[in-house]
């Protein structure tokens, strides 16, 4: 039996592999800004939208990241904290693990 070359295992990437430069260090920084800028707030509009969001935080390539609870938004850049009550239907049934919370000019997501 004769051996692919697509067959071998390709090297797992790592620190040794990929050492961090100046760009990496910069987009950390910028992520760790962003975190605390909206550190106090408990909600956050997606860019100039309307629907307020439940904030938390997620990890992404080992930093502490500002993130809606329905992921709407994978870019937290675009996030404006709100002080209003969290009016996205997806937020509010995750945070209450029902789906029967309806909100006004919101379709339901499910039946």
């Amino acid at each position: 039996m004769t051996e692919h070359p697509a067959s071998e295992p390709a090297p797992a990437p790592g620190p040794a592999s990929a050492p961090a430069g100046p760009d990496v260090e910069h987009l950390a920084a910028t992520l760790r800004r962003r975190r605390s800028e909206l550190a106090g707030a408990k909600a956050a509009r997606i860019g100039d939208g309307s629907i307020v969001h439940e904030l938390t935080t997620r990890v992404w390539v080992g930093v502490e990241i500002p993130a809606v609870v329905c992921a709407a938004a994978p870019d937290p850049m675009r996030l404006r904290p709100s002080g209003g009550p969290v009016t996205c239907l997806r937020c509010r049934s995750r945070r209450s693990g029902s789906g029967g919370e309806q909100v006004p000019g919101q379709e339901r997501l499910w039946s």
